[in-house]
Formats: structure tokens, sequence, C-alpha cells
């Protein structure tokens, strides 16, 4: 039992070292900062590197933050003597390692600072997400709002979330627009339909009036409702209102 313990914490203890060894240190300056995770870095034997910070993602400078982030980074390191703990090297040939500008880790400091995202994705330290949230917290750098983008979003096209809602309001406004300009349509479109009726009316009380004569003076003469009213308006026979109630011949449109 006691060898099984003591092979699994010299196997630990490889694994370990074996992750320090990987490390390599390299020594120069730091030359030029090109945006909040990328860096130019001059060797002390004049090897220019270009150098990608592991473990974050800072917003792109075409995204909101994005020039506070590198300027954030220039303030830090750019021109200082500093070293890199390099990891490898990614897809478009960038040294991947920690940057550490006059002993100060700039990974770290972009995470602290509110400047910089935990690159998900690709993080191995636990540390990273305290800075972040830390820095959530007090509300630093792209924290100060409450639905910043990430830049791995924003790289596949995802707009941040007051874009979206200022293109969900153009598109209210045109909606109340259009609507507006259907109404002003819908209501010229009745009221020719209102003055075709009124004229229909007239049309018809003329045809009615050539229908109809005063010559008939009674209500057992009259042979419709019509008859009896345009007698009665028409005509002037009020006597075809018998109680005065405004109705003529109740016999008939009672």
């Amino acid at each position: 039992m006691t060898m099984v313990k003591n092979f699994i914490i010299f196997s630990v203890l490889l694994l370990f070292n074996h992750s320090l060894f990987a490390q390599e240190i390299i020594y120069g300056k730091i030359k030029k900062i090109i945006d909040g995770d990328t860096i130019e870095f001059l060797t002390e034997t004049n090897d220019l590197l270009k150098v990608r910070l592991i473990e974050i993602d800072a917003p792109e400078l075409e995204q909101k933050f994005g020039n506070e982030s590198k300027n954030n980074l220039t303030e830090l390191c750019e021109g200082k003597e500093g070293y890199l703990e390099k990891t490898g090297e990614d897809y478009y040939g960038r040294i991947l390692a920690r940057v550490f500008c006059d002993e100060i880790n700039a990974n770290t400091h972009q995470l602290i600072t509110g400047m910089a995202w935990v690159y998900d994705e690709y993080n191995k330290t636990m540390d990273n997400y305290q800075y972040q949230i830390k820095a959530k917290k007090r509300e630093l750098g792209l924290w100060s709002e409450e639905f910043p983008l990430p830049p791995w979003d924003f790289r596949k096209g995802v707009k941040s979330f007051d874009i979206r809602i200022q293109e969900l309001e153009k598109k209210m406004d045109e909606l109340i627009n259009n609507y507006n300009s259907q109404l002003v349509e819908y209501e010229k479109i009745i009221e020719e339909l209102m003055e075709k009726l009124s004229n229909i009316d007239k049309e018809s009380n003329s045809n009615k009036g050539s229908m109809f004569s005063c010559s008939k003076k009674s209500c057992k003469d009259m042979l419709s409702c019509d008859e009896a009213y345009f007698q009665y308006q028409q005509c002037g026979n009020i006597g075809l209102d018998h109680d005065k109630n405004g109705i003529p011949c109740e016999s008939i449109c009672g």
C-alpha cells in the first residue's frame, strides 16, 4: 500500500516538474503593444517575436473597450524590460506565453483591471476566474457595462446588447411610421367611402321623391312606410302623425 502511495506522489511530482520545465523563459524587452492581448517582444538575441498572452481574451480593437484594453497594456509594458514564460505556439505562429513587465504578470493585470475576459476554452488557472469576478464586482473596465460582448462572440459577428437594442428601436420606429402611413391611407379610403355612401343616400332620396307624389293624404293610401315618411317629411302632411310622436302612419311604420 505504501509503495502504491509513494508511486502516485512520485508521478504527480514528475508531472508537475515536467510542466515547469516545459515553460521556456525568454528575456528581452516589450517592443510594441498590438492590442489588449498581443505584443511584439524583442529578445536579448534581437529576435522579434509576436506574442499572444495566454488564458485571456481582450476586446478587439474594433470593439468597445478595444483601445482602452490596448492602452492599459501599453501603460504597463511598452518599452520596458521583461520576460516570457513560453508555453507553446499557436496556429498563426505566435508565441503563447505569460508576459512579465517589471516582474508584473501582464496577463493577470488585464483581468484584474477589467480589460480582458478569462479565455474559457484555453484557461488552465482557476485564479484567473477570481481576478475576473473581483473586477466584475467593482465594475472595472468592460464590466462597467451590464452586458459586455465577449470578443469570441464579436469575431463570430454577434452584435453587442446596446447595438441590438438600437436596431430594435430603429425597427420599432420604422414599424410605427409604416403604421401611421397606412393609417392615413385608410382614413382617406374611409372618407372616400363615406362620401360615396352619402351620394348614394342622396340619390336614393332623390329616387324616392320621383317614386312618390304629394297627392295622397291618408295612411290608408300609403303603400309603404317610405311613402308615409315621404308624405310626412317632404309634403308636410303632419296629419299622418296622429299622436305627434314623429312617426307617421304607425300602423305601417310602428
